[in-house]
């Protein structure tokens, strides 16, 4: 008989998903509702849909001190570390280009599971993302659940799946000497 997962105390690190992860790409769904659902023009979505599905993400979650987890998420556009504590707490952050604000929390239900919360308050009362990553039964892939939320529309989510990579997965790559 299977055990289940210990449930974690408050502000503890969800142990079993620290590692290099790399995108599983044939067995994710298309990111494409998800960037609908967030207000992007149908125009545009034409080209950043099947941009976007084709980039490939590699993930390195790490608790870099207890009760905080670290997750740098690298793709082809470059490197983004998320830095929070798991207890819950909202913090304000600034978007990348530091226009906007949003709020920040994280929560772990178990070694095996943590959720990141982003309340986009720039959108108004009701809207947030929620990125639930967990486990999966047989220990070999992690699962990542992006899920919008918005007043007065279905959720979106969108599935993406990640298998066990190591660290040459996030190291940049050695330019090529010109001839």
């Amino acid at each position: 008989m299977a055990t289940s997962p210990k449930i974690a105390e408050k502000g503890e690190c969800p142990i079993a998903l620290c590692g290099v992860w790399k995108q599983h790409m044939s067995s994710c769904e298309s990111m494409c509702p998800f960037l609908a659902g967030l207000g992007m023009p149908n125009a545009l979505q034409y080209v950043a849909c099947p941009l976007v599905d084709t980039l490939k993400t590699t993930l390195r979650i790490s608790c870099s001190d207890p009760g905080v987890l670290e997750i740098v998420d690298k793709t082809a556009f470059g490197r983004n570390a998320t830095v929070v504590a798991t207890d819950g707490t909202e913090v304000e952050k600034l978007t990348r280009n530091g226009r906007k604000t949003y709020m920040l929390s994280a929560t772990t239900a178990t070694a095996t599971e943590s959720t990141l919360t982003c309340r986009l308050t720039s959108r108004g009362p009701g809207w947030y993302t929620r990125q639930e990553r967990s486990l999966s039964p047989d220990g070999q892939s992690l699962v990542e659940r992006n899920v919008l939320v918005r007043p007065g529309s279905d959720d979106v989510v969108v599935t993406r799946h990640f298998v066990r990579a190591n660290d040459e997965d996030l190291r940049p790559k050695p330019k090529e000497a010109k001839a």
